[in-house]
């Protein structure tokens, strides 16, 4: 996905790409059961939800981000547990590298 994100001026204008990993746990075990897309997640949807997330808002970091899109599948979703973990390439070190946040998120009992 490509988002303007950044605490520098010249990120959130330019832009990058960021790599989003996800890890759910599903609100109840319907699915398992009765294999039916109706009782699971729906995973277009869900690649909408985190796509509105990175690429129409803008933080300063990527650790509001993660959190937002953490926030935002627990709100839409029938999950009671998310894991978001975003990674940035290209940070402009000599040697390489990437930075990588992950945050959880669960559903209050």
């Amino acid at each position: 996905m490509f988002g303007h994100h950044g605490a520098r001026p010249y990120e959130k204008e330019a832009g990058q790409r960021l790599e989003v990993d996800l890890e759910l746990e599903p609100g109840d075990d319907r699915a398992e059961s009765s294999d039916r897309l109706a009782d699971a997640v729906d995973y277009d949807h869900l690649y909408r939800t985190v796509r509105e997330v990175v690429e129409e808002q803008s933080f300063h970091l990527l650790e509001r981000l993660a959190a937002a899109t953490a926030e935002t599948i627990l709100a839409r979703f029938a999950v009671r547990r998310v894991r978001v973990r975003i990674a940035k390439q290209n940070l402009g070190w000599t040697t390489g590298g990437r930075a990588v946040i992950e945050v959880v998120r669960e559903r209050g009992a």
